[in-house]
């Protein structure tokens, strides 16, 4: 037997992260369904740090306002709150919960526990909003890139990433971003 439950609202989301059980916790809210984010791997946690590395040194040296997150930094984007691994926007950061300003980039590292149904869930939201999602294949070494300006793209091992019309003029070769 199926047990039908209606989606969450953002509300009731709010009241449920903030429950004193739930405050080491860290939660999305996809379509309604409140999804508990686990820890990952550390060398796919260290992606999103290289490439964070990577983005401010270029903002630095080109002069471009900087403002990065990691994992643990929501963003509500719609009805929905999203974690990626790593977001960029030129725009401060927020202290509210879920930040209110998406990313214009996001990143997600692909881990082979990663359900297809929630991958291709959170990719619509980004997409729907227009935000350049990177999305990391760790073990093939793979990036798939969904850019609002441009087609589809699978990067492999020899390709250079680079920032769209996002952060244009940044470039990153895939080889550097896996360590090779």
């Amino acid at each position: 037997m199926v047990l039908q439950t209606k989606p969450v609202t953002m509300n009731e989301f709010l009241e449920y992260v903030d429950l004193p059980e739930n405050s080491d916790r860290l939660f999305e809210l996809i379509n309604g369904e409140i999804i508990e984010v686990s820890p990952g791997r550390t060398y796919n946690s260290g992606l999103p740090h290289l490439l964070s590395f990577e983005v401010r040194t270029f903002c630095v040296a080109n002069n471009r306002p900087c403002y990065i997150s990691g994992s643990d930094g929501a963003y509500r984007i719609g009805n929905n709150t999203v974690a990626p691994d790593f977001g960029y926007k030129p725009t401060p950061l927020s202290k509210d919960y879920p930040d209110p300003a998406p990313p214009l980039w996001a990143v997600e590292v692909i881990s082979p526990t990663d359900k297809l149904y929630e991958i291709r869930n959170k990719r619509a939201i980004y997409l729907k909003a227009g935000i350049l999602l990177w999305e990391l294949y760790e073990p093939s070494e793979s990036i798939d890139v969904y850019d609002p300006n441009k087609p589809f793209r699978e990067m492999g091992i020899d390709d250079i990433l680079d920032g769209g019309d996002v952060l244009p003029g940044f470039q990153l070769a895939v080889k550097k971003l896996f360590g090779k």
